[in-house]
């Protein structure tokens, strides 16, 4: 049953669906012992890999889609690129070396993508439970996020696919320990510790992003585009 990660992270946001999430697997398989950071990674990596790119099955979505743009993801799915109102998690090399740190491991709500790049929130730089308020408010139609967790990406930065997360995931994906910030100083990385990421957020907490939130499908003449 989908009920969180164990007694400490709870599914807040949604009813028990009946089934287990692929953020409650992972849980599942540190048998309750206390895994690393990079454990978490390669364990949702591996999870992921489930999700198969297959070209046929996503020609077919995207014929669906067109009649439901306004439809929660309902599935989680890897895609080749990124489309408004969808939560995905992927990898990422950062372009800019000035930036005073960056996330490699990012889990970003997306507002607006293009062929090359795309805008988004990037939830890890909240602390868990302000993710948690985040996330509902999303489900319940409405942007509410700090204006620091906005970031651009560019699309041939990012490695392999994007997993284009089920809203129904949202909750136990916001509360897995997989965000990994680092600085690159004249191309060696420095992990970069997270609380103090938290902290730098949290000053800036109440200069806001606020709007009502738009869904897009995967099969308006745009998104063929950017696939190709």
């Amino acid at each position: 049953m989908a009920t969180g990660f164990a007694s400490v992270q709870r599914n807040t946001v949604n009813k028990d669906p009946g089934y287990k999430t692929l953020f409650e697997r992972v849980t599942e398989k540190t048998g309750g012992e206390k895994k690393s950071l990079s454990w978490y990674r390669s364990a949702v990596k591996q999870e992921a890999s489930a999700y198969k790119l297959n070209t046929k099955k996503y020609i077919m979505d995207e014929r669906r889609d067109r009649g439901g743009v306004a439809k929660e993801q309902d599935a989680n799915e890897l895609r080749k690129f990124t489309v408004e109102g969808h939560m995905y998690m992927f990898e990422y090399k950062a372009k800019m070396k000035w930036l005073p740190y960056y996330d490699k491991f990012p889990l970003v709500y997306v507002i607006k993508s293009t062929k090359t790049e795309f805008w988004g929130a990037n939830l890890h730089y909240m602390t868990p439970k302000r993710r948690v308020i985040a996330v509902k408010k999303l489900l319940q139609g409405r942007i509410d996020i700090p204006k620091v967790c906005f970031h651009k990406y560019l699309h041939n930065h990012v490695e392999n696919y994007y997993l284009d997360l089920a809203s129904k995931e949202w909750d136990t994906a916001i509360l897995l320990p997989t965000e990994q910030f680092v600085k690159d100083l004249n191309g060696m990385i420095f992990p970069v510790e997270k609380k103090l990421v938290w902290e730098e957020t949290e000053d800036k907490f109440y200069d806001k992003i606020t709007a009502k939130r738009n869904i897009m499908g995967y099969g308006t003449k745009q998104s063929k585009e950017m696939s190709r």
